[in-house]
């Protein structure tokens, strides 16, 4: 793991092609293929041997495979280009889903508990129009030898520079052999508990089988398993050479859905190396004819870059092998961004003195990654550059950590914490974060005794002066009830308000929630030392609700515990920055970006520019820089340096701007 030095700029090229499509291939040449690619500007393609539809795209595949309407060696004819033009070449594999498999031997597919196929709509007339569904395939059956048989036939005939699966998981399967196979491990195949262990059996023994095969033949080749960049997850990163995030932001997943987890895995290990994957199209994978607006894709690889990962664009060949020349248009224009500011860009790592920590049971659990997802919103809209770690990492970079929600504390956390609260760090937790992990107790002094949960359905927050910056003076609604505590020897910064009464069917006032009482019984935020205690999941409501004077109190307990900020930069909520850096050049990168993605139906879309001008940054450099310049336009920018802070005015943001703080 972590051996690769793969390129900028890549291509995810999706090619999954029905049997009934004619001439498959027919209009491929190497000419237009490389014409293309020079295009779109592109240094590394991901292209397909073998697609869901259970076909492999070059004569003579291993087991009879090769699509019965290719034309012409598509695979060989790809890398020929890619081996010429000096263009990375990763060879895409189907593994969770492939339909060809799941008809011819339907003993291979994951079944669920009442024998009913996984992944697939429902039965009726072939002719009949119905959604599309691939079966999810069993890899404890003999079709994982299928895909072990089609992964060294293509090694063994174009030695490609890697492989990529797809599709792959821990997928719970009750078929007949996996339920033989967990009876005879002393498993119950009616247990939650057991399935789940018998399935991370199936796909440990999967990787470990794959992964051997590519690496026994050339252990430099890059290999990765799609569905395997699961935060946490330390048991399955030896298996992958480097970490992919899917994340097509009008594909359903957002715009806020890629900067936490590539937060997490850039913050991972210094060596690894993380490739953000979006797309061309205007939604999602298989969309012939979807265009999504240059503008979009322009900010998306700006943003991905800032994040300091490698831009990776999906994009689907048509059957005819003919690549689409607007297509290349459109993904050269934003890869022109990129390649413009390759020297400010390459071997960039995030820097940050702020972690939002999740325990590991955040990470495996809805709640958990909905509290993180909240608390990363807030300080994208703050302008707070940060990572995500979770408890087996190091504490020491950061000044301040910020345990959303659900952070229940074990003994080995607390002490860790402990060790870091004593060498000068502070703590900002809420709701469950800081309870012990096996009782309703504090794990850590913060200056109260816990007392259980609250009994109420809402609550409301009343601030005292000490958080009343920006807030309105009323009581403000708290969509979710929060922890009861008992105040010892710490400041209350904020009154929890009860309600006069829970809202049931027969009990109720008016359309939504009951009006407060005015009853003050627990604080709803109190410090003590550098530890700030909020005692409702006031992030995970952020997340749902996005209501921003939840926003604003997080905001000033931060300006209590990190009064001295490493970046601050006047933008709007929807602008976001980061910094990155640059050890070799030994210069920061300060990355803004700003674009506000509009929802049209189910996709949020971003197409219009709006100039923003004259923006107040403050920065705190790690030492006097001797040049502050506009990157790539190598323009001095005017500054001011004083205790240890650096301070400008970017004149001008028109979507995405480097600065460059040189010393």
């Amino acid at each position: 793991m972590f051996k690769t030095a793969l390129p900028d700029r890549q291509i995810h090229l999706d090619f999954h092609t029905s049997e009934h499509c004619q001439d498959v291939g027919a209009e491929f040449s190497e000419e237009q293929f490389a014409a293309m690619l020079k295009r779109g500007r592109v240094r590394s393609i991901n292209f397909f041997a073998y697609c869901h539809h259970g076909w492999c795209y070059y004569p003579d595949a291993v087991r009879g495979l090769s699509h019965p309407q290719l034309r012409q060696d598509l695979v060989g004819g790809m890398l020929n280009v890619c081996r010429r033009e000096g263009i990375n070449a990763e060879i895409y594999i189907t593994v969770g889903w492939n339909d060809k498999a799941s008809r011819e031997h339907p003993e291979w597919c994951v079944r669920s508990a009442d024998g009913k196929f996984v992944n697939s709509p429902p039965e009726g007339h072939p002719d009949s129009p119905r959604p599309w569904g691939w079966k999810r395939m069993c890899l404890n059956t003999d079709y994982l030898q299928v895909v072990l048989d089609v992964t060294r036939d293509v090694l063994t005939r174009y030695r490609p520079n890697g492989i990529w699966y797809d599709i792959t998981g821990e997928t719970v399967c009750l078929c007949d052999k996996c339920r033989a196979d967990m009876l005879a491990a002393g498993l119950n195949p009616e247990n939650a508990a057991d399935q789940k262990k018998f399935a991370a059996g199936v796909y440990a023994n999967y990787l470990e089988a794959t992964t051997k095969l590519v690496w026994g033949v050339d252990p430099s080749l890059t290999v990765y398993h799609n569905g395997s960049s699961l935060r946490a997850r330390h048991d399955i990163y030896p298996f992958d050479s480097h970490i992919e995030i899917e994340s097509l932001p009008t594909g359903g997943w957002g715009y806020d859905h890629f900067p936490p987890n590539a937060r997490y895995f850039t913050a991972l290990n210094d060596d690894l190396q993380v490739v953000g994957m979006t797309g061309k199209f205007h939604k999602s994978w298989g969309e012939f004819g979807g265009f999504k607006d240059p503008v979009a894709l322009r900010y998306e690889c700006a943003q991905i870059a800032s994040l300091g990962c490698l831009t990776c664009t999906g994009d689907q060949l048509h059957p005819s092998g003919y690549m689409d020349p607007e297509t290349y248009r459109v993904i050269g224009d934003a890869y022109a961004y990129l390649e413009e500011r390759e020297d400010w860009l390459k071997g960039a790592r995030p820097y940050s003195d702020v972690a939002i920590l999740g325990t590991m049971e955040m990470f495996f659990s809805r709640t958990g990654q909905q509290a993180i997802q909240g608390a990363g919103k807030m300080l994208m809209e703050l302008q707070v550059p940060h990572a995500v770690i979770d408890e087996t990492m190091d504490f020491a970079p950061y000044r301040l950590i910020i345990m959303p929600d659900k952070g229940r504390l074990d003994h080995g956390v607390r002490d860790k914490l402990t060790r870091y609260l004593k060498n000068g760090g502070a703590l900002l937790m809420s709701y469950e974060s800081g309870v012990a992990s096996d009782a309703w107790s504090f794990a850590l002094d913060i200056g109260a005794d816990c007392e259980g949960a609250s009994p109420f359905d809402v609550e409301y927050l009343d601030v005292t002066d000490a958080l009343s910056e920006g807030m309105v003076r009323s009581p403000v609604l708290l969509y979710q009830s929060g922890i009861k505590a008992k105040v010892r020897d710490a400041d209350v910064l904020a009154h929890t308000i009860q309600p006069q009464f829970n809202r049931t069917y027969a009990h109720f006032c008016s359309h939504r929630n009951t009006p407060p009482g005015g009853q003050v019984d627990w604080p709803a935020a109190l410090q003590k030392g550098r530890i700030i205690y909020l005692a409702h999941p006031i992030f995970s409501m952020y997340d749902a609700e996005g209501m921003r004077q939840h926003r604003q109190v997080v905001s000033n307990c931060l300006q209590r515990l990190y009064s001295q900020p490493l970046l601050q930069a006047a933008l709007p909520s929807c602008g976001r920055s980061a910094v990155t850096w640059q050890a070799t050049e030994k210069r920061h990168v300060l990355h803004f970006l700003y674009a506000a993605p509009v929802k049209r139906g189910a996709v949020e879309v971003i197409e219009d520019v709006v100039p923003l001008q004259d923006i107040a940054v403050s920065f705190r450099a790690k030492q006097q820089p001797r040049r502050v310049v506009l990157a790539p336009e190598g323009s001095d920018v005017p500054h001011q340096w004083q205790n240890g802070v650096l301070s400008f005015t970017l004149p001008k943001l028109v979507l995405a701007q480097l600065v460059a703080v040189e010393y």
